[in-house]
């Protein structure tokens, strides 16, 4: 007979984990136990915060598509990965989480660990379920994955008591592995494709919801958009849809990052087609910048519905509606749109110039966007960019391009400092042969810097650039332009990096000035974990929408 511990770890394994981030505790040390005689098909990975070990669970599944696993103690472990389970469930990212619960004749006693897990849990997750019997397992587990891997995606808890680890099944049904939900047949989608010939100014606004689907084929976005002449714009979760150097894409759009080719077109497309659930408060600037024309929004999320209704929606996968659109476009005459195409040409013609001329500019300390020019002609062309949370991230999203789905990593949608590092991590052990590039602020990185020794202790060849303003600079800014230069509690007194990196083994360089970025950049990407510390004049605003910006904030 097998125990709880054995059952849950061949469950994993049958399911393709690859991958367990935790931190053992007394209530889930019976199954660290079990995990060990299964260590060369499952590898466990110990953190040095459990909101680590969420995040590079989730890190993970969007770099890579696979599901990942992150192990926690009852009460305070579960409460430190609550964070990073709101970062999953806002950006729709499925992980599963095994957390321990107190011994059952404990339960409602006020015990040492307790909490309310499921009730703190209730919004943060997509699924939780406590397991009260050892045979009920079997059914649990495979109802956590379905909930998981059908959309809208989110991350499920599985709570099991400390007591019930070493309880025997009466019998072991067999788990089949756990599948994406299979895409219902596309609705009739001639309408739309006539839609968009129609248009004169048409876009494509490509989400999260669409790259993460199983069924999402690049290809298909590529035909659609050069078949019609519209536009790719892409929401935070969406970059990599195309390559960011395709002549079809115009980049990220809105706040925190948003390129100015990309906001033009979103303001003046005559229609819009959005694949998925991300036309939003962000990709909006909170609704103050909305298209001229139709819109029409395919997603199967329910956030879709609760959201200001000027567009049509149609409930469907937007990956399959994409591929039957791109089906029909190639049947069809090419459309012919000149003026639209000279239009965009010319928003990037002068956003481009715009970026140019900041890279170029001579600053007291380093500027850099130049450093991130750089890197960008270094890092080969399957990298993955990590991105915090800051001004900082403007230099991620304008300065370091994608080229495919799940290469850009970030707490799009729930805005959280913290996510870089340990998604970094999560990111580069899935992902061992490619560049992995982390580009936090001086404020998040101190949120979890303590994962350098994990980054040492697994050799993680992970490049990391912090990116020092000795500020809260979104914050800072703000105070600058919108409380007449009251200054309060943004500006930071940091360690110095080099030596705080070094002292966990890792290799690093401080970069305060412009002379200095080839040899940054050389020095960062030698073999083996590097980090880079920019230091840069917090009064220096990099290239944005400032307007839109602002008025996101005065609404």
């Amino acid at each position: 007979m097998k125990t709880v511990a054995e059952f849950l770890a061949e469950a994993l394994i049958a399911a393709g984990v690859e991958r367990a981030y935790g931190i053992v505790g007394t209530s889930v040390l019976d199954f660290y136990d079990a995990l060990s005689s299964h260590s060369g098909k499952l590898e466990v990975i110990t953190v040095r915060h459990e909101q680590t070990a969420v995040s590079a669970a989730d890190a993970e599944f969007r770099s890579s598509g696979k599901l990942s696993c992150a192990i926690v103690h009852a009460g305070p472990g579960f409460l430190n990965s609550a964070i990073s389970l709101g970062i999953a469930m806002k950006d729709r990212v499925p992980l599963l989480l095994i957390s321990g619960g107190v011994k059952r004749r404990l339960r409602g006693t006020d015990a040492w660990l307790e909490v309310e897990q499921k009730s703190v849990a209730d919004g943060l997750v997509k699924v939780y379920e406590v397991v009260d019997d050892e045979n009920d397992l079997p059914e649990v587990f495979s109802k956590v994955y379905e909930s998981m891997l059908t959309w809208p995606y989110g991350p499920g808890v599985i709570e099991i008591p400390e007591d019930l680890w070493d309880a025997e099944l009466s019998s072991v049904e067999h788990v089949e592995p756990p599948q994406f939900q299979v895409p219902k047949e596309a609705p009739e989608t001639h309408d739309l494709i006539e839609k968009m010939r129609n248009a004169k100014q048409p876009a494509i606004l490509a989400c999260g919801e669409l790259v993460r689907r199983p069924d999402y084929n690049p290809e298909s976005l590529k035909v659609l958009s050069e078949r019609l002449s519209a536009y790719v714009i892409t929401s935070g979760n969406g970059r990599g849809a195309i390559p960011e150097d395709d002549a079809m894409c115009a980049g990220r759009v809105g706040f925190g990052g948003g390129s100015l080719t990309a906001d033009r077109i979103l303001e003046d497309c005559d229609f819009l087609l959005v694949l998925g659930n991300e036309l939003d408060d962000v990709t909006t600037y909170g609704y103050t910048l909305l298209p001229r024309g139709d819109v029409v929004v395919v997603s199967e999320d329910p956030s879709a519905d609760v959201r200001p209704l000027y567009y049509t929606r149609i409930r469907a996968d937007p990956a399959h509606v994409l591929n039957e659109l791109a089906r029909k476009a190639l049947n069809a005459e090419t459309a012919d749109r000149e003026e639209w195409v000279k239009r965009v040409r010319s928003y990037t013609e002068m956003w481009n110039s715009t970026l140019s001329s900041f890279s170029s500019k001579e600053t007291k300390l380093v500027n850099p966007a130049r450093f991130f020019d750089v890197l960008n002609e270094k890092l080969g062309r399957e990298r993955i960019v990590v991105g915090g949370q800051g001004t900082h991230v403007i230099f991620a999203n304008n300065n370091l391009k994608v080229f495919s789905p799940g290469t850009y990593l970030a707490a799009t949608n729930l805005g959280a400092m913290s996510y870089a590092l340990p998604a970094g991590i999560g990111a580069k052990k899935a992902n061992p042969e490619r560049d992995v590039v982390v580009v936090a602020g001086d404020g998040e990185i101190m949120m979890t810097i303590q994962e350098l020794e994990t980054v040492k202790r697994e050799n993680l060849n992970l490049k990391i650039v912090i990116v020092n303003d000795n500020s809260y600079r979104v914050l800072y800014i703000k105070q600058l332009l919108q409380k007449q230069g009251r200054v309060f509690q943004t500006i930071l007194e940091n360690p110095d990096f080099v030596m705080l990196s070094e002292s966990f083994g890792i290799p690093a360089m401080k970069v305060d000035s412009n002379d200095q970025i080839e040899e940054g950049v050389e020095f960062i990407i030698r073999d083996g974990p590097r980090l880079v510390e920019l230091v840069i004049d917090r009064d220096e605003i990099p290239p944005l929408n400032l307007n839109a910006t602002l008025k996101m904030g005065s609404v």
